[in-house]
């Protein structure tokens, strides 16, 4: 070996001296790669953490980070994990907390609606009327014990009106749980695409790491039969530790991806398994069709259209507003007959001025008088009158909006599915073959083992962006399920908009 290092160029030497460094500095992740076919990334054996004197003992260091499990099995039946993500969504829709605040929003509401159609409660009330400040009860005749009712009543047809607009505006809030509703089922499929993107990725990474353990192999054999080159089997070693980096990212970023679901289903764990696909999904209606479930069933334009409605209602109400509300009273009035002067005289007792007063009954009517018209109720009916406007501009904006994003969605969709194509039919087996050629051509030392290793590593770049824009396909039909407010994939989802 010296003989063979000194007949080497001095930047040769220099560079293998370099390679037997990284080599010695690649022992720590020789554990992973002993384990074979294991799936569990060990923490790795550094030395003790240093501990600042001044830190407090157990602080700092107290334990190692535990063993990162990676999936040894990967779920590839679309039914099933079809069955996992309607079992999600039916998690989230029975705890998240936005929803559930949605639906008490909903349930506040309906509540709402009857009080509106009702008048204002009557008054009763009793009072002494015209009593004298000797507190007699029989000294005049207007002293009465009153008991008093009355009762607004609005202008017949105002009241009809004001319990539609309450109905109308429970309808808003039934769409805006809707939208709730639709963007959760969403949130949901894209956590599960984000965790199927990781989960292939690390799939290709633990299917990398067997190819790049047969190519080591190779590499030493024909460094052990002569011909091969150290450098080779050095290189082999710096790819296997990065996979080895990279399956830990992966597993953390799972752990990442978990969470956030756990957020959705307000759960304190979700168990996902590793995915190996993504459940059944495709576009089932033509661009025309969903242009029109868009503008009927889009959570947005649903919400706008019952405001529409609702101050449609608003402006017929100020357009009333003129109209006199009514006043009724009626008082019962109870007087205490005169007892009259008693008076004796010769034995004899006389009274005079003796009077017998019957009870008093009052009825009385009062109508609101707008005299302040031109400074109040018609202002209340611009108001009325322009609020109506903008909401039908909005309403024009939203419609333009969504078919617009609809649009874009379909347009990104088309273009995924065109990659998907071209990876599927040209990209992908054209990799494939290149590395078949590469492993065969470096065999019999027609290349050197960097051109395989980058071969390999095309390949395995060309899956990766194939299950990612395949996870994006996935996200895409989401959202036009969202846009276009079809039913989400689960029957307690449906049940809920219901």
């Amino acid at each position: 070996m010296v003989w063979r290092m000194r007949r080497l160029h001095p930047r040769a030497a220099a560079l293998l001296d370099s390679l037997l460094a990284v080599m010695f500095l690649l022992s720590a992740a020789n554990s992973v790669r002993a384990a074979g076919s294991s799936t569990t990334i060990p923490a790795p054996q550094a030395a003790p953490p240093i501990v600042h004197p001044a830190a407090p003992a157990g602080v700092i260091g107290a334990q190692a980070l535990p063993p990162l499990k990676l999936p040894q099995h990967f779920e590839n039946d679309p039914q099933v994990v079809a069955g996992r993500l309607n079992g999600l969504i039916e998690q989230a829709v029975a705890n998240n907390p936005d929803l559930l605040a949605a639906h008490y929003a909903v349930e506040a509401a309906a509540h709402r609606v009857l009080p509106a159609g009702m008048p204002d409660d009557p008054y009763l009330g009793y009072r002494m009327k015209d009593l004298p400040t000797t507190f007699s009860m029989t000294r005049e005749n207007a002293t009465e014990k009153q008991i008093e009712v009355s009762q607004r009543y609005p202008f017949p047809g105002k009241l009809a009106l004001r319990q539609a607009i309450a109905d109308k505006q429970a309808d808003v809030v039934r769409a805006d749980l809707r939208a709730t509703l639709l963007h959760l089922v969403t949130a949901v499929r894209f956590a599960f695409a984000d965790i199927f993107a990781i989960d292939k990725d690390l799939q290709l990474a633990l299917e990398q790491q067997r190819m790049l353990r047969d190519l080591r192999a190779i590499a030493i054999s024909k460094y052990q039969l002569g011909p091969g080159l150290q450098q080779d089997v050095l290189n082999a070693d710096v790819a296997l530790a990065q996979i080895d980096t990279q399956l830990i990212d992966l597993a953390r970023k799972r752990q990442t991806r978990l969470i956030r679901l756990e957020v959705l289903l307000n759960r304190p764990a979700v168990e996902v398994p590793a995915l190996g696909t993504l459940p059944p999904a495709a576009l089932q209606f033509p661009t025309a069709q969903l242009e029109e479930m868009a503008l009927a069933a889009n959570p947005e334009i649903q919400h706008l259209g019952r405001a529409v409605e609702r101050d449609t209602l608003n402006q017929r109400l100020a357009g009333r507003a003129p109209l006199p509300d009514i006043l009724f009273y009626a008082a019962y009035g109870s007087r205490n007959d005169h007892p009259g002067e008693t008076t004796t005289s010769a034995g004899k007792t006389t009274t005079t001025g003796a009077a017998v007063r019957p009870d008093l009954i009052t009825g009385q009517i009062m109508l609101d008088i707008p005299v302040f018209y031109f400074s109040k109720q018609r202002e209340q009916l611009y108001e009325a009158q322009a609020t109506l406007r903008r909401t039908r501009a909005r309403m024009a904006a939203a419609r333009d909006t969504v078919l617009g994003a609809l649009h874009d969605m379909l347009a990104r969709l088309a273009e995924h599915e065109q990659v998907a194509r071209s990876y599927e039919r040209e990209v992908i087996p054209l990799a494939s073959s290149e590395v078949a050629a590469a492993i065969s051509a470096y065999r019999v030392d027609r290349v050197d083992f960097l051109t395989l290793l980058a071969a390999q590593d095309n390949l395995d770049k060309y899956q990766a962006a194939y299950w990612r824009n395949e996870a994006d396909r996935f996200r895409d039909l989401a959202e036009i399920d969202e846009v276009t407010g079809a039913a989400p994939p689960s029957e307690a989802a449906a049940g809920a908009i219901r």
